[in-house]
């Protein structure tokens, strides 16, 4: 059952996707960051609008919606949590350009809820860096198997770059998602 915050309150538009399923059980050493470029955690009053900056950026052109949707105080308490890592990916002058979030509270079982790249910081070798410090990272902590989804919505790299990565793929769920149509990027609107 979906939370209330799910449901569309206006104008929707249906959209059939194919959501694929990965896993790796495969460690990765922690890459070394190119010069001029930073990875941190962020925490406290600063985490939550920062992430849904970087989850519109990042996603709205390929359907990123969910936590768009979702209230700030059950976003704060994921983010809160200190078992979920959300780490930025910053630039010599700060600016953010990437982020991941690293779900933990499962013991070893974790999960890489979301990564991207900014457009600003794509074409630069980043994001491989960014995906094998999330690795690296899940496993340091501790776990046995990191999981991602990805879907046919999601940006055209982004399956060949997690496969690149180490993991491997588990299952595809064909769904249908009512998408409210404020969430639905240009090439999926209706005509």
């Amino acid at each position: 059952m979906l939370p209330d915050w799910l449901k569309p309150k206006g104008a929707s538009t249906r959209l059939a996707v194919d959501v694929i399923f990965l896993e790796t059980r495969s460690p990765r050493p922690f890459p070394v960051l190119p010069e001029g470029y930073s990875l941190s955690r962020v925490t406290g009053d600063e985490a939550v609008p920062l992430y849904r900056v970087l989850y519109a950026g990042v996603g709205q052109d390929y359907c990123w919606w969910m936590r768009r949707s979702m209230p700030d105080a059950e976003l704060a308490g994921i983010l809160h949590d200190p078992a979920v890592h959300f780490m930025v990916l910053r630039d010599g002058s700060g600016e953010p350009l990437g982020f991941y979030e690293l779900d933990l509270r499962q013991g070893g079982d974790a999960n890489l809820a979301y990564f991207g790249l900014l457009s600003q910081g794509m074409g630069r070798g980043l994001g491989r860096v960014l995906l094998d410090h999330a690795v690296a990272r899940a496993f340091g902590a501790g776990s046995w198997r990191l999981r991602v989804n990805t879907c046919t919505l999601d940006h055209p790299h982004a399956l060949p770059n997690y496969r690149r990565a180490g993991f491997e793929l588990r299952y595809v769920v064909p769904e249908s998602w009512d998408v409210p149509d404020e969430y639905v990027p240009q090439r999926l609107k209706r005509l």
